[in-house]
């Protein structure tokens, strides 16, 4: 077990001395940087196949906390085969003793809380494998500092698996907020627009903006939700129980005849919600806080805008999977798809009207995204197990086709250094093979039938069609969810037909020599992203069954949340409890490694 827990710490820590490395490596940079990211592939694919082996074996839910395994500082209470949930690393102390039980609770510490579950494994799988897509897409086209640019990608990396991997609250901002300084640099000195300054400048002061707020929704939530001893805590499976008690004796009251506590914490729920919404729909983006997006994709090298595409934009659905669900449930509930789901219903149609409109495929693309996302919102604030896991599933798929599709457009970056579509024409006669990997890719972003995207697009559509949230037209925005899909074939095919048939043209090439179809490094890239498209979409169930239990919480965390804001009738109740000692349980670990 100690084995397993320091691959996770090394999922943060190999990253970062991987930038070190790099940096120091000069002229090698390239070749030393792929090194350490298939390295850190194969360690990611490592945990991937221990932590599948426990997770799948997980039965009926016993508490509505989040349950990590693997956590680098787990006390262990039985020996090296037992979880118990938690951490003792503290960061910084904020209480002025320790009391005998803070081995079992975080209490008021900031710790460094780190652990795998069923939402977070194929999104840190996900980071492994873009990085590679990332370093090979830049391979010939990154010559300025190249050294200072690889090293900037594995700090990147590093910020966005710590934020997946984070069960505390400040320590999750902490890598968030990092996540800004390499993105910044990558964006404002390597990349490709005349514009690129002030894209990343409009970036960082957006998102940081947004943070800021989201942060005070987090302190917010630590502050009105102390343990029962009057301690706050950081810890999200604690803050997760305290919520939850704490809103089942408000609803005890209110049947006692004191409805105004409860409607107090629905007050204060709401005002919190907005809140860590501020921060999350800026970095997914939600429209109308979407704009910083079109000038930082466009500017960026397409290197980098592998990385922006497939992760950050993660960051901001994922914290809401994580946060906005876990601790503000009623709230989501009553003002999730009604407000913000009208807002993403909204940037749907607009993003995918802005797409078909653009002259540049890198703009195109990125519009695309906000459209995409935006189904991915709606699918979440659907709040219920085929909507959550759903979501979840799209976070994956979405990742790994809307990454393709930029490093598919590095093929036209590295010879012709443009990517405007109207230059172009006839290139399946030109380029074959590299046409039939591009047909896959552009098919599997639309939800074909046996590609990824269509099994995580229906789980969400049903979501969005049972959504029994209280103001929400549930059907009206999976009608405008369902036609988001015709959209998508609508602007992509567009592209393909003006680029791949029409009469051959094609703008000058790099150097001047008669350009040539896929190399053997991208044709490992684009055949290695086309298989798993086909494979997530032909296998989904390999990613599901491992969320099943963590999409249960949620999904009984959400019941119980519509009962108290009237929409359902009382339900049984479900074991919720304020700061409990964890409970140990034994590991499904194939074998005993020290």
């Amino acid at each position: 077990m100690t084995t397993y827990r320091m691959l996770v710490l090394m999922m943060v820590l190999l990253p970062l001395a991987s930038a070190v490395a790099v940096w120091l490596s000069g002229r090698a940079a390239k070749q030393t940087a792929l090194g350490l990211a298939l390295l850190h592939l194969l360690l990611t694919g490592f945990l991937v196949s221990t932590a599948l082996a426990e997770l799948n074996e997980r039965g009926a839910i016993t508490t509505t906390a989040f349950e990590p395994i693997f956590v680098p500082g787990d006390p262990c209470l039985a020996g090296e085969e037992t979880h118990t949930h938690r951490t003792t690393w503290t960061l910084l102390s904020l209480q002025p003793s320790v009391a005998p039980e803070s081995r079992y609770s975080a209490g008021a510490n900031i710790q460094f809380f780190l652990g795998i579950d069923g939402l977070n494994l194929w999104l840190v799988a996900l980071c492994s494998l873009m990085m590679i897509v990332s370093i090979l897409v830049s391979w010939t086209s990154i010559t300025d500092r190249a050294a200072a640019y690889y090293a900037w990608l594995f700090v990147l990396q590093a910020g966005a698996i710590g934020a997946f991997l984070s069960f505390d609250v400040i320590l999750f901002y902490v890598f968030f907020e990092i996540t800004l300084i390499p993105s910044f640099f990558l964006i404002g000195y390597w990349g490709s627009g005349s514009a690129r300054r002030d894209a990343a400048r409009k970036f960082f002061l957006y998102t940081l903006a947004g943070s800021l707020l989201m942060l005070v929704g987090l302190v917010g939530i630590v502050i009105t939700n102390p343990l029962p001893n009057g301690q706050i805590t950081f810890s999200l499976p604690d803050l997760m129980l305290q919520v939850q008690y704490s809103l089942e004796t408000a609803t005890k009251a209110a049947l006692q005849g004191k409805p105004e506590e409860l409607s107090a914490k629905h007050t204060t729920q709401i005002g919190l919600f907005f809140l860590l919404m501020a921060g999350l729909a800026v970095k997914t983006p939600i429209w109308p806080l979407h704009t910083w997006l079109p000038g930082a994709y466009g500017e960026a090298h397409l290197g980098t805008t592998v990385m922006l595409s497939s992760l950050l934009s993660k960051l901001g659905t994922f914290g809401i999977l994580r946060f906005v669900l876990a601790l503000t449930p009623d709230a989501a509930i009553t003002h999730g798809l009604p407000v913000v789901g009208g807002f993403a219903a909204f940037g749907i149609i607009y993003a995918a009207l802005c797409a078909f409109a653009q002259r540049d495929m890198k703009l195109m693309i990125a519009y695309s995204s906000v459209s995409h996302l935006g189904f991915l919102v709606l699918g979440l604030f659907a709040f219920n197990a085929e909507g959550i896991a759903g979501a979840s599933l799209h976070m994956v798929n979405h990742g790994l086709t809307t990454g393709a599709l930029f490093a598919m457009l590095g093929f036209f970056w590295n010879r012709y250094r443009t990517t405007d579509i109207h230059p172009f024409g006839g290139m399946i006669g030109r380029f074959p093979r590299f046409a039939f990997f591009a047909f896959v890719l552009v098919l599997a972003s639309i939800g074909l039938p046996s590609l990824n995207n269509f099994v995580s697009e229906m789980m969400m559509l049903a979501g969005i069609v049972d959504a029994r949230n209280p103001g929400a037209p549930g059907l009206f925005l999976a009608v405008i969810a369902a036609f988001s899909i015709f959209l998508s074939a609508w602007y992509m095919l567009t592209m393909m037909q003006k680029v791949f048939f029409n009469p051959l043209r094609e703008p000058p090439t790099l150097g001047g020599a008669p350009a040539a179809d896929m190399n053997g490094r991208e044709r490992l890239v684009f055949a290695g992203l086309s298989a798993l498209c086909l494979g997530l979409g032909l296998f989904p169930q390999a990613l599901l069954k491992p969320m099943q239990s963590d999409v249960a919480k949620l999904d009984a965390i959400a019941l119980r949340a519509r009962v108290r804001t009237g929409e359902l009738k009382p339900l049984p109740p479900i074991p919720v409890k304020a700061a409990p000692a964890p409970k140990t349980t034994r590991a499904k670990t194939p074998a005993k490694t020290k």
